[in-house]
């Protein structure tokens, strides 16, 4: 009997208890999760977890997620990608137009703080 492969999310936000938040949600849909606490260890991991999706707060110290995304167009990413924000919601807005003009056509953007029924249904 063959069982198919969990799906991997990996959580790139610098805030411990949204990411959290996230990761208990997506455990709780019967997914594998991975928390990404700074941005410039989100290479590495990504490589080695390999994520079905990619949650990416944009607004991060040091390395912001407009850089995250290019980083994955560069890289080849073909999953879905889910941006948040807390902050003005057009920023969100030009990742995912960015994110589209580079390839990467499954987006979803998120205002925080967000609903966990529209977190579920943007990871569903």
């Amino acid at each position: 009997m063959s069982t198919e492969p969990q799906t991997r999310v990996m959580i790139c936000d610098d805030e411990p208890d949204f990411r959290a938040i996230v990761h208990d949600v997506v455990e709780g849909m019967g997914m594998q999760a991975i928390d990404v606490a700074w941005p410039e260890q989100f290479a590495d991991i990504y490589r080695e977890f390999k994520p079905d999706i990619v949650v990416l707060d944009i607004v991060m110290p040091n390395i912001d997620g407009l850089e995250l995304v290019g980083w994955l167009s560069d890289a080849g990413y073909e999953g879905r990608l889910i941006l948040v924000t807390g902050f003005n919601p057009h920023y969100a807005r030009a990742a995912s137009t960015l994110a589209d003009l580079k390839g990467i056509s499954s987006v979803a953007v998120l205002q925080k703080p967000v609903a966990l029924a529209d977190l579920r249904a943007a990871l569903a």
